[in-house]
């Protein structure tokens, strides 16, 4: 099956680890250990975030006004939602975080992730469980996280969800992208993006300037990016075969981060205004991008204990390597 992504995939190898930043512009670290904790690093410093229950499942976003949105599945299947939160030192955030309910009580979470925080479109969050053998998906509004969660039944075919006005589901399936609502408001948006590159395995959903619309990536015999509603693509890099991972957009310019067959991250990247630079090899281990307003790009990498957080400017140089010990 192809592979559809709205966000690094948080179903990866590996603890969950997300890397945000400050109203400083400094990189906030989470990690959840292999005890369930769910740490927090700043400025060097690990800190524990109080929780009733050990952490088995994580998402966090960071929209464009730095917020974040934060899911959490704990041992005990309690699902916690928060979005909005202000990306300081964890006060606040254990009052803040909500049970969402939904899922039957034998239900045990397997996958949470936020699609793409639109401006003007609703931070949804899809769960999937396994329940009874078998597994099932929700969808909810992680700003109402107190109404719950909606089955939802996915095609076959390699599918997202995000918006497009309207919540709704992406699928790709015979060489063409489509969006399609959900009929739950009497409203309906049907979207079909048609010339896609030929042999296109990887789409990528991402903020755009346009106010409830995606910017599109797109991956086959090469990358290409779709702005807002229209449907001509734009050439982003001539290669074949990538895997979308992560895109990120500021004043300082436009970032993709995508990895090889062999699970190398490289990234392309354009200053603000100008073309895209050619490819740069970022790094070979499982890692998590970060861009910052001043044109630099963190990446942060768990092996064997230790955090390694590596920095590059803006044109994927390496300026600087990291490694911090998760606390005992």
């Amino acid at each position: 099956m192809a592979h559809m992504a709205l966000y690094p995939d948080p179903a990866l190898p590996g603890r969950p680890l997300f890397v945000v930043h400050d109203k400083a512009g400094r990189p906030l670290v989470l990690v959840v250990d292999a005890s369930g904790r769910l740490l927090l690093l700043r400025g060097g410093a690990w800190t524990a975030i109080g929780l009733p229950a050990p952490v088995r499942r994580a998402d966090v976003r960071q929209d464009g006004d730095g917020l974040l949105a934060i899911a959490l599945a704990l041992a005990d299947d309690t699902l916690l939602v928060a979005t909005g939160l202000a990306p300081v030192l964890a006060d606040g955030w254990q009052a803040a975080l909500v049970p969402c309910p939904g899922m039957p009580p034998q239900a045990r979470v397997a996958r949470l992730a936020f699609g793409p925080l639109q401006q003007g479109a609703p931070p949804l969050l899809l769960v999937s469980a396994n329940v009874g053998g078998e597994l099932a998906t929700w969808y909810g509004n992680g700003a109402t996280p107190a109404r719950g969660l909606r089955p939802l039944r996915l095609p076959d075919h390699a599918c997202a969800v995000g918006s497009y006005r309207l919540p709704g589901a992406w699928v790709l399936r015979d060489g063409a992208l489509r969006f399609a609502s959900f009929d739950a408001t009497g409203r309906e948006v049907d979207v079909t993006y048609p010339n896609l590159p030929a042999r296109t395995e990887s789409v990528l959903l991402a903020p755009g300037s346009m106010p409830n619309v995606p910017d599109v990536f797109a991956a086959g015999t090469a990358i290409v990016v779709y702005r807002g509603n229209n449907s001509v693509a734009q050439r982003v890099a001539e290669v074949a075969g990538a895997r979308l991972l992560w895109s990120a957009h500021n004043r300082a310019g436009e970032y993709l981060v995508y990895a090889h067959a062999d699970a190398t991250l490289w990234m392309v990247s354009r200053p603000a205004h100008g073309a895209w630079r050619s490819p740069v090899f970022l790094t070979s281990r499982r890692a998590v991008p970060l861009a910052l307003h001043d044109g630099t790009l963190h990446t942060a990498a768990l092996h064997e204990g230790a955090l390694t957080l590596l920095r590059y400017d803006a044109q994927g140089i390496p300026l600087g390597e990291e490694t911090i010990a998760l606390p005992q």
